[in-house]
């Protein structure tokens, strides 16, 4: 018996195949099927039933797997904590939202770099409910998000906050005083797809309002969603500091809706079920490297009411940009 041939059992148990498995370990799918046979051969057992199409464990399959799973964490975690960082190799796959991408994320990669060269990355940029689906899927480690995600099995590390509000183009008109969810049915809302959390947290807050016959136009990329705003097509709802460029060129106004939104807490979700310790270090890396406003609480997100903020790193607006 040996480490492979148990990495082995552990992934096509983990991605339910054995072509995923052999992606996954960078092998073939017969080198795979070779480990498992060598594997059943030294322990007199069959691991795997062969009748099926699925790759489904046997009852003393799945007795071992979790023996596997946790000779894998063992080992994985004496790599991360008492390696040397220069030396530990691997790849540790990272999943996250544009406007992650769109901010910090080139400072945590270096960083990343310089801590552990030998670590190969994967990125995937890709809406929340995507994400969520992968991180469950064992298709990414480590996904950083909207959140706090509140789904049994992961685990949620904050990485501050993010202020969000609505904007118009000035060209768009909208009246210069406080406005109510149902006057925003008189033009069009810009936000991102329905499998964001943003796209959830709106439909909420519209319907908590009894805001109805809204249009409401969709698209998968904040970037893009920007420019729509900004070209006047609708109302967009925005990361003030981001677009504070816009705002001061006069590309963009702020709209003044009340009742307001909560702010944004992103966080780092992690799956309790299978932990990965390079996962669990490149998270607490992303603490460390997030430029989003931090708040007095848990290190770790329970998911509760928003603490007061104790210090902010937000800009404040300058007279002028927002519709009051």
């Amino acid at each position: 018996m040996t480490l492979k041939r148990l990495e082995a059992l552990y992934w096509v148990w983990r991605l339910g195949s054995f072509t995923a498995a052999a992606e996954r370990l960078h092998s073939t799918q017969s080198a795979i099927s070779m480990r498992i046979r060598d594997l059943e051969e030294a322990l007199g057992q069959e691991l795997f039933d062969r009748t099926a199409r699925a790759a489904r464990l046997t009852p003393k399959g799945q007795e071992l797997v979790g023996y596997a799973e946790r000779v894998m964490e063992l080992m994985a975690e004496i790599k991360a904590r008492i390696g040397d960082p220069t030396i530990v190799s691997g790849i540790v796959r990272i999943g996250v939202t544009e406007y992650v991408a769109l901010t910090w994320l080139p400072d945590l990669v270096r960083e990343l770099n310089a801590r552990f060269p030998r670590v190969t990355l994967e990125m995937n940029v890709d809406l929340t409910l995507s994400l969520l689906d992968k991180l469950s899927g064992g298709e990414i480690d480590l996904a950083m998000l909207p959140g706090p995600i509140v789904q049994p099995g992961l685990r949620n590390i904050s990485l501050g906050f993010v202020e969000f509000a609505w904007m118009a183009s000035p060209a768009l008109k909208i009246p210069d005083r406080s406005l109510t969810p149902r006057d925003l049915d008189n033009w069009p809302i810009l936000t991102l797809s329905k499998t964001s959390n943003l796209y959830a947290q709106l439909e909420r807050w519209f319907e908590e309002s009894g805001a109805v016959g809204r249009r409401t136009d969709t698209c998968n990329s904040l970037s893009v969603l920007a420019s729509w705003t900004i070209s006047g097509l609708g109302i967009g709802y925005l990361p003030v500091e981001h677009f504070g460029r816009d705002i001061r060129a006069s590309r963009l106004r702020i709209v003044d809706v009340t009742p307001k939104l909560p702010d944004l807490e992103y966080v780092a979700a992690l799956d309790r079920r299978h932990p990965q310790p390079l996962a669990q270090s490149v998270a607490e890396l992303a603490v460390t490297v997030s430029t989003f406003e931090r708040r007095t609480q848990l290190p770790e997100s329970t998911g509760g009411r928003t603490p007061a903020p104790i210090g902010s790193r937000r800009k404040k607006s300058p007279p002028g940009d927002r519709v009051r």
